[in-house]
Order: structure tokens, then C-alpha cells, then sequence
């Protein structure tokens, strides 16, 4: 065996040159993920009182590493009659209410790690955007036999930390509608927030930003 190790010394020695480079490559694949890890930014979306239901405020908390600012929402509610978009950054004032600090006029900023912001309720989302289109609603359920809610879904647009590209964090809700007692319960349907970054996806970021801003 030593005798055959010597006679291809030259052999051994490529394979163990190449083997040392595959362990290497390996552990730089391991460390570049974790750090790729770290550095992506995640975001949840959930709702903050579980037991208030409809009522309940929707939370959306930074579990990113570092800052991410929160450059604006855009909620999506699917009835029977189509797909509805609105925006819900601003907060509109109640009428005689005395204006209020800028900071408690709309739900943009950055959000430190570990940080949450608190919307409006999901009840109160889904009846501004429906009332934006005409359709009438009584503490979330439809006024009209005709119409039905199917899902919402809710787009928090960021930037994080030194990033000059934007991302959205979307989470989707199925609308559970009860006709006899007429209230209302959301359903998520995945376990976990999305991030998307594709270029359609920033397409309509620019899109939503020529809309809504």
C-alpha cells in the first residue's frame, strides 16, 4: 500500500488537493448561506388579538436584523364582483376630531428589529375598501345578498436597511362569512409572511406608487 502511495504520489496528492478544495467550498457554501440568512429581511403579518377576531388589529412586526422602513400598505379584497385595491398608509381623522401629529397620521416609517406597527383593525380595512368602491358593509359582513368575500390580502412595501429595492411582505386571509349570525372570521392561509422581490413584483410597487402616492 505505501509502495503504491509512493509510485503515485503524484496522483494522491491531486486527489487530496482536490478534496481539501471540496471541504473548503463546502464550509464557504455553509458560511455565505448563514450570512445570506441573516441578512434577508423578514417580515410577519398577523393578527394581534386572536380572539377579537375581525376586530382584532393587524400587527406587522420587523424580524429582520436591522431597520426596515415601512414605505406603504396596500390592501387587496376579493369579492364575487372582483378584485379591489386601496391603499391604507394614511389614517383619515374622524370628522371634528382635531388633527393629529404626523407620526400618528400615517403607518410609514422605519421599524427597529424586533419592532412592531400596529394597523387598523381588519374589520375597519375591509369596509374602507369596499366603501371606496360603492359596496356597503355592517361591521365587515356585505349589505348586498349579492356580493361575497373570498380572501384579503394585505401588502406592507419596505425597504431594508441600505437596499435601494423595495419588497413586499403579503399575507393572505380567507373570509369566513356567517349568514345567519352575519359576522365575519379570517382564516390565514399559510403559516408564514411572503417576501416578494421579483421584477413583475416591483413593477407593480411602481405601479401602486403612481396610484396611491
Amino acid at each position: 500500500m505505501l509502495e503504491w502511495i509512493h509510485q503515485n504520489s503524484t496522483l494522491v496528492n491531486s486527489l487530496t488537493s482536490i478534496g481539501t478544495l471540496l471541504i473548503w467550498l463546502f464550509y464557504a457554501q455553509l458560511l455565505y448561506l448563514g450570512f445570506s440568512r441573516q441578512r434577508r429581511p423578514r417580515m410577519l403579518i398577523n393578527k394581534g388579538v386572536g380572539h377579537e377576531y375581525i376586530d382584532s388589529p393587524c400587527l406587522v412586526c420587523n424580524m429582520s436584523q436591522e431597520a426596515v422602513f415601512v414605505f406603504f400598505v396596500v390592501v387587496r379584497l376579493n369579492t364575487s364582483k372582483g378584485v379591489l385595491t386601496a391603499p391604507m398608509t394614511d389614517i383619515a381623522p374622524g370628522a371634528g376630531d382635531e388633527k393629529p401629529a404626523l407620526w400618528e397620521r400615517t403607518r410609514q416609517g422605519p421599524l427597529d428589529s424586533g419592532q412592531c406597527l400596529e394597523f387598523i383593525s381588519f374589520r375597519n380595512m375591509i369596509s374602507t375598501i369596499a366603501g371606496r368602491e360603492g359596496i356597503e358593509t355592517d361591521h365587515g359582513y356585505p349589505c348586498d345578498t349579492d356580493v361575497e368575500l373570498e380572501w384579503l390580502e394585505i401588502h406592507v412595501i419596505c425597504i431594508y436597511g441600505s437596499d435601494d429595492k423595495a419588497f413586499g411582505a403579503v399575507r393572505k386571509f380567507r373570509i369566513c362569512a356567517n349568514d345567519e349570525t352575519r359576522q365575519v372570521e379570517l382564516q390565514p392561509t399559510s403559516l408564514d409572511t411572503s417576501r416578494r422581490t421579483s421584477w413583475r413584483y416591483r413593477r407593480r410597487i411602481k405601479q401602486w406608487l403612481r396610484e396611491y402616492q
